[in-house]
């Protein structure tokens, strides 16, 4: 009877623990699909989440330069963070990290956006799919900080010296074991070593907790791919079968991780944590995965980014259902962008606009007319079509080319940089990375941090030097004189508005032609200045009118 109720009871243990974990599964994905394709699936990271997966995107370009990466000047210009924040909602940190790097990279192969945008619409069709990936990503974590990056892009990563140590260590408390069932004399050597082998388990731990870290984030997302390659659907096939054949060359760690991972609660955490230190199990274990690690470093940087990728296009899935227009990009030979129903991505309720560029563009009209708005959602999109294969309008064709602007310039204080100076390097750059390709060019308001006569003579001649290549420019503008002074070489549209008794009114709709509204002195009557201010302003911008000088 006694050996009945034991068996009985370690029959319960392992069903218990299976019904458990059937039981938080079916959680996990209720509350999955509750969130699916709404603003609460998006991840909230905060400055240093970001940061730290900024830092694995430049890490990665660092080991696999990208054929044409969105720099840092044009990705603050744009705000693409924000615009990363607002697609990100993926189930891992792994997948925040690949679908930054992703939107980073202009070079992507039209097979390769293909291949994603068929894969996040299997995900938005197939609730069975979706759940089974999430599920199997959610063991990663979101954790930020982990610092894989030193094990997937570095050639020589620190280890531990002298690694044969450890299984010495981890050998000399069973061997002094057995021996005192000869002599009690050498039970007090098991207990001295189990009392170095303490000290040397938590020093060691101390002196590793970085490398730890990143391990048991790379086991995690080892893990997942085991998972993810039984995924059994046309469009991840490509991806099943790379994780199987890159699997297969780290099957070593199917034995290690686990007893580097393993972790439990209540008074079996004590009994866990002695059995750890007594055979010195996390550094062996640690030494044990480096070095397969570092004999398959591609292999594991593969299922990093298969894992990553998955992860992206779950994300990409829930932009087809929660964005208002989306459309897939088309590609061409002919130079310049056709665009239908063009909106920016974080602007809510945004007036759609049509784009037909083939030459350059200067856009005019008053502050908050649109004109910056514009610029950017043109530039947004155009990375957009090329990182992803998707843009928020109607329809979207264009051909390839590298998207650069010089917009948000700032003082460089701790260079001793002024703003002008700032900023002409800033087109500088631009008109360098035209000669080895086209370019997309985007500049607001050009050379505003200098005086106004050589503001439009430099700005009408460095723009007209923009002309003539195999690049486009689109540039906005307060000067009504360059409108002029460029009219043979930009084309010219813009934005207006209209003032009435309520105030200003704006449409947000681009229109031919420059601008022919001078609204400014019109605002300045309606805010009650003395009319003595009015008449002098109005005087003076019609004699300018006239003669081209003030009076």
């Amino acid at each position: 009877m006694p050996l009945l109720v034991l068996g009985l009871l370690l029959l319960a243990v392992p069903l218990a623990y299976c019904l458990w974990d059937h039981i938080a599964k079916k959680r996990l994905q209720r509350r999955l699909q509750a969130a699916w394709g709404k603003p609460e699936a998006l991840r909230r990271m905060d400055a240093d989440e970001l940061a730290d997966a900024a830092h694995y995107c430049r890490a990665l370009h660092a080991h696999e330069p990208p054929l044409a990466a969105v720099d840092d000047t044009t990705w603050n210009d744009l705000d693409m963070d924000s615009v990363f924040l607002s697609l990100d909602a993926s189930a891992s940190a792994v997948g925040s990290e690949i679908l930054y790097a992703i939107l980073r990279e202009q070079g992507a192969e039209e097979h390769t956006l293909k291949t994603r945008t068929r894969l996040a619409e299997a995900f938005a069709q197939r609730q069975d799919l979706r759940l089974d990936a999430q599920t199997a990503l959610y063991g990663i974590g979101r954790h930020a900080f982990h610092g894989a990056w030193r094990y997937l892009f570095e050639s020589s990563f620190r280890m531990p010296p002298h690694a044969w140590a450890y299984r010495i260590l981890a050998v000399l408390p069973m061997l002094f074991a057995l021996l005192g069932l000869a002599h009690p004399a050498f039970l007090l050597a098991m207990a001295a070593s189990f009392v170095l082998n303490t000290f040397v388990h938590y020093r060691s731990q101390a002196i590793w907790q970085k490398e730890a870290a990143a391990i048991r984030h790379l086991g995690a997302v080892i893990r997942s791919a085991g998972k993810l390659s039984k995924l059994r659907h046309p469009d991840y096939s490509t991806y099943s079968s790379d994780l199987l054949r890159h699997a297969a060359q780290l099957r070593a760690l199917r034995f290690w991780l686990p007893l580097f991972g393993m972790e439990t609660f209540g008074d079996m955490a004590v009994v866990l944590e002695y059995i750890k230190i007594f055979l010195m199990l996390d550094m062996l274990s640690l030494v044990s995965i480096v070095r397969v690690i570092k004999r398959h470093p591609q292999s594991v940087r593969a299922l990093y980014t298969l894992v990553g990728e998955t992860d992206a296009c779950l994300s990409l899935a829930q932009i087809l259902l929660r964005a208002p227009v989306l459309c897939k990009a088309r590609f061409h030979q002919q130079a310049g962008v056709e665009a239908a129903g063009l909106t920016h991505p974080l602007i809510p309720d945004a007036v759609p606009n049509d784009l037909s560029w083939q030459q350059n563009l200067l856009i005019s009209g008053s502050n908050a007319s649109g004109k910056s708005t514009f610029i950017k959602a043109v530039a947004v999109n155009l990375i957009l079509a090329q990182s992803l294969g998707l843009c928020f309008a109607q329809s979207f064709a264009l051909r390839r080319g590298r998207v650069m602007s010089a917009m948000a310039v700032r003082d460089n204080l701790l260079a001793g940089e002024s703003y002008f100076i700032v900023e002409i390097k800033s087109l500088k750059r631009i008109l360098d990375a035209m000669d080895s390709g086209a370019v997309y060019c985007f500049i607001d308001e050009i050379l505003r941090g200098t005086n106004t006569v050589e503001r439009i003579a430099a700005s009408s001649a460095v723009l007209e030097s923009l002309s003539g290549r195999d690049s486009l420019c689109m540039a906005a503008t307060h000067d009504i004189e360059l409108t002029r002074l460029l009219a043979d070489s930009y084309e010219n549209r813009h934005f207006a508005e209209t003032v009435d008794g309520s105030g200003l009114r704006f449409d947000y709709k681009i229109k031919p032609g420059p601008t022919r509204t001078r609204n400014a002195i019109r605002l300045l009557a309606q805010m009650g200045y003395p009319p003595q201010v009015i008449q002098a302003a109005r005087r003076r911008a019609e004699a300018f009118e006239r003669t081209g000088a003030w009076q």
